[in-house]
């Protein structure tokens, strides 16, 4: 009862995104953070739950909606990497944003007018402000998506297995890893294999997934005559 109750939360969350007639203000913290609550626990929960063509609607009626959860997505996504994904929360809202942009991204790609959104600068109102109340620029959407996916894919006790003692008094950041002791499989320089851990090779394959279709622009792009043979 209790799931069925969450997904329906979420897909009230999903229609408020698509139904209001007005932008949903970035900093509703509130609302953005049920996309990557611990409410859905599967990517086909996602993909059940949010249409396509409520994504197509959302991005041709509500374009600043959409926009702003990707940017939402990624912010959290880069928390999640930043803090080593050290907590269950953590690590639920990192899957949940990888799976959300994977449903996304396609829709996106598939509209011209929306190809260089990824690429773009920051919109003002989604910025950073520092305690003077200055906005501080960030590099464009697709340059922190893509560095904070290759971060996760080496993340201890999240798609690697951690080589220390696991517990919140001694956590490994990300960042002062040796990237060399964690690998996937052995090879070149590294003979060990290392151990595998099935919830880290699946959430591996999440974080693939949606790498695959970051690169994969062109398929959902709509045939043009330069493209027909």
């Amino acid at each position: 009862m209790g799931n069925t109750d969450s997904k329906v939360d979420f897909r009230v969350a999903v229609v408020q995104l698509t139904s209001r007639s007005q932008q949903i203000e970035p900093n509703d913290e509130s609302f953005w953070d049920q996309f990557w609550s611990d409410k859905i626990s599967s990517v086909q929960d996602i993909f059940a739950l949010v249409p396509a063509a409520e994504i197509r609607a959302l991005r041709e009626e509500l374009p600043s909606n959409l926009a702003t959860l990707c940017n939402k997505l990624v912010d959290r996504l880069q928390l999640a990497a930043e803090q080593s994904c050290q907590t269950q929360r953590d690590q639920t809202a990192a899957i949940n944003c990888v799976r959300l942009l994977t449903r996304l991204l396609p829709y996106i790609f598939e509209e011209p007018e929306w190809r260089g959104f990824f690429w773009s600068d920051i919109p003002t109102g989604q910025q950073q402000t520092t305690s003077n109340g200055e906005y501080v620029s960030k590099p464009p959407l697709a340059e922190r998506l893509l560095q904070t996916l290759a971060d996760l894919l080496f993340c201890p006790d999240f798609t690697v297995a951690s080589k220390k003692k696991k517990g919140p008094e001694n956590p490994e950041d990300i960042h002062t890893i040796d990237s060399c002791e964690y690998i996937w499989e052995a090879g070149v320089g590294f003979s060990q294999s290392p151990v595998h851990i099935p919830s880290n090779d699946k959430n591996r394959t999440e974080i693939l997934k949606l790498l695959l279709t970051c690169f994969s622009e062109t398929i959902y792009m709509t045939p043009t005559g330069n493209l027909l043979f």
